[in-house]
């Protein structure tokens, strides 16, 4: 047994050598680097004895370092970044693309071309210049005509054949644009590339790259662009398209500080995320704890029927759920509109105006959430002892009494972390936000962040909807905010769960 996993995986070994060496061929030395690694790994964990325990840990931190640590620490680097729409390429990316943007002399010249071949493969290319006849390939190659045999019967300039190859008819050439539009014929300093289905044009190259200034040149206009922003810029403030990724430091966080049209709407997004977070949160819980204490008394009859019933929208798929209220709300035909119109006459623009779509959303999350609070609670309460109540009865408590001085405290011991966990996650919670309301209604113009936006769903739409294009490296510092913020409020909210454990000591 030893030796055929031994051979397995110097079997694995060799495969995985293969590739890496496929890998420094293609020039692809960070993924050569961490497979080289993970196979060194992958070696340690299988014949060394003493990382026998860590062949239980590897798969856990594999994945975490991809799907967690890895995501985390890019988006921070990308919010040291300016990476957003104009801003994705690399500057050698940047300037072999400006290199090749090319423009026509005035008046434009013409030359016409004539293809030979077969219906569907393009042999070569007869090319009419001023001076003589060119032959080009398919590849770019070119020769002299008179280097090839040239079969013109009637004399009309227009070889009839080409090294024994028929002349292409104008329907014979139209499959073979995409191929011609890429030719690239060096021709007096420029070069000539397809201008209509019957000739290619001479173009100049409008942008010359100097290493040595970093500089780019404007051979039409003769404008010189430096490196500026991301951007090569020239003195006038001109900018040219597209820019390259590059590092900026603190800039995007700067920005959210300083450009109103970022921190006011950041300011109202935080403020309404921690009262949205908050309140869902308590309303959920109190309406579970009070459901919990309710179904907790063993004289109610049909408790079990009533539980069924009561866990039925933890029990639905969330999407679900958040879509048939998305339906209950519409203003003209959702369901609470129609009862309300019926019993008094009213509509309320539940998702149009302001106040309400907050209120909507609230209600929906209380809706989702309460049979989770319900069943901690319930669980919680069980297990409390009923000699502390006994105690409690014995010094005189009265039930609100033992509410407050005996069951709450005890409660809270066991659900005070449940809580913290269920205020970060409403705190993040996007699908909810985005399939009821998307951040709408909106409350200010020129503003990304609607009345109902939260953290998340506001860095969403700064990513992927923005207006001015996707600014993902503000979205990402964002996010770092985001995580930050969460962070601290489950430190703090956790530091007070454990006075909460002295509370219970002294009970």
């Amino acid at each position: 047994m030893y030796y055929l996993k031994l051979g397995a995986l110097a079997l694995f070994d060799a495969l995985v050598v293969y590739w890496c060496v496929l890998l420094a061929w293609d020039g692809q030395w960070l993924f050569l680097g961490l497979t080289a690694a993970g196979v060194l790994l992958l070696n340690v964990l299988v014949l060394s004895r003493r990382a026998y325990p860590l062949r239980y840990l590897a798969p856990g931190l594999v994945f975490l370092g991809f799907m967690v640590v890895y995501p985390m620490a890019y988006t921070i680097y990308i919010s040291f970044t300016n990476y957003a729409t104009g801003y994705i390429l690399p500057k050698t990316e940047v300037i072999r693309l400006l290199s090749e943007r090319d423009f026509p002399p005035s008046p434009p010249v013409r030359y016409p071309f004539t293809g030979y071949g077969a219906p569907g493969s393009l042999y070569a290319l007869y090319l009419r210049g001023e001076d003589q006849a060119y032959v080009v390939f398919p590849d770019g190659r070119q020769s002299s005509a008179a280097n090839h045999v040239v079969e013109d019967v009637d004399g009309d300039g227009i070889p009839e054949a080409l090294d024994g190859r028929p002349r292409l008819a104008l329907g014979d050439l139209l499959p073979l644009v995409a191929q011609l539009q890429t030719l690239r014929i060096p021709y007096e300093g420029g070069w000539l590339k397809l201008a209509t289905l019957r000739e290619f044009g001479l173009y100049f190259p409008q942008y010359t790259y100097d290493p040595a200034t970093d500089t780019l040149q404007d051979n039409r206009t003769g404008k010189t662009y430096r490196p500026q922003n991301g951007r090569f810029t020239a003195e006038d403030g001109e900018a040219l398209d597209p820019g390259w990724t590059e590092f900026v430091g603190l800039t995007n966080y700067v920005r959210f500080i300083r450009d109103p049209l970022y921190h006011r709407a950041f300011v109202r997004v935080f403020a309404w995320t921690v009262l949205w977070s908050i309140f869902s949160v308590v309303f959920s819980f109190a309406l579970g704890l009070a459901l919990a204490i309710l179904l907790n008394d063993r004289g109610l009859r049909l408790r079990k029927l009533y539980r069924s019933l009561l866990i039925v929208p933890y029990a639905l798929p969330a999407f679900i759920s958040v879509l048939i209220w998305r339906a209950f709300y519409n203003v003209e035909l959702g369901l609470f509109n129609q009862t309300l119109f019926a019993w008094f006459g009213i509509k309320v623009p539940w998702l149009a105006n302001a106040f309400w779509a907050r209120f909507s959303i609230i209600l929906t999350n209380v809706w989702l959430t309460y049979p989770y609070m319900m069943l901690v609670s319930l669980g919680a309460l069980q297990s409390i002892p009923g000699e502390v109540y006994e105690a409690a009865k014995v010094d005189g408590a009265g039930g609100w009494q033992r509410f407050t001085k005996v069951t709450f405290p005890l409660l809270m011991v066991s659900v005070a972390p449940l809580l913290i966990g269920s205020f970060a996650f409403t705190f993040n919670n996007f699908t909810l936000v985005w399939l009821l309301t998307k951040g709408e209604p909106v409350v200010e113009i020129g503003s990304r962040a609607g009345a109902t936006d939260i953290l998340l769903s506001y860095a969403y739409k700064l990513a992927f909807e923005g207006a001015r294009g996707n600014e993902w490296s503000m979205a990402s510092a964002l996010a770092v905010v985001i995580f930050v913020i969460v962070i601290l409020i489950s430190g703090i909210s956790f530091a007070r769960t454990r006075a909460l454990e002295e509370v219970s000591r002294g009970l």
